[in-house]
């Protein structure tokens, strides 16, 4: 059953009017974030990718480990594609890759100190944007609830 299919029950009546205009306003407001998210991560020097995968690396079971394959699930991206991602983030020491020590197959990914310092910055950069924005996010909410 794909997202479609899972939500569709879950539609009661059609949307009203001032409903569209706050899904519009919402899916508009979600993409400046989106292009303001891909423009500070390069002015980092970094990819919005690598971002969404330092945020998860390091948040991902109180930033003890993370394999590749949970990686890929987290990122909703294939599996080789998450061990190339790993392997760039690697070369520019974002990340290291461990022996998962209960399974010798395995590869576990670790942020590192420099890892760290970067998601720090880029995190900074997006809850400040985020925070600024808040009023359109909680009008959103607002709207959609039928909350005044």
């Amino acid at each position: 059953m794909n997202l479609c299919e899972q939500t569709q029950g879950t539609a009661r009546k059609s949307p009203s009017e001032d409903d569209l205009v706050a899904l519009a306003q919402f899916r508009s407001d979600l993409r400046r974030f989106l292009a303001f998210s891909e423009q500070v991560a390069a002015d980092h020097g970094v990819t919005v990718q690598w971002y969404q995968a330092l945020l998860v690396v390091r948040t991902f079971r109180d930033a003890k480990h993370i394999s590749v394959g949970e990686l890929a699930e987290q990122l909703m991206i294939r599996d080789h594609s998450a061990a190339e991602l790993v392997s760039r983030l690697a070369q520019a020491k974002l990340v290291r890759r461990k022996t998962d020590p209960t399974d010798r197959r395995r590869s576990l990914v670790v942020i590192t100190r420099a890892g760290d310092r970067r998601l720090s910055e880029l995190a900074a950069v997006h809850l400040k944007k985020l925070r600024d924005t808040r009023g359109a996010l909680l009008n959103f909410f607002r709207t959609a609830t039928g909350a005044q």
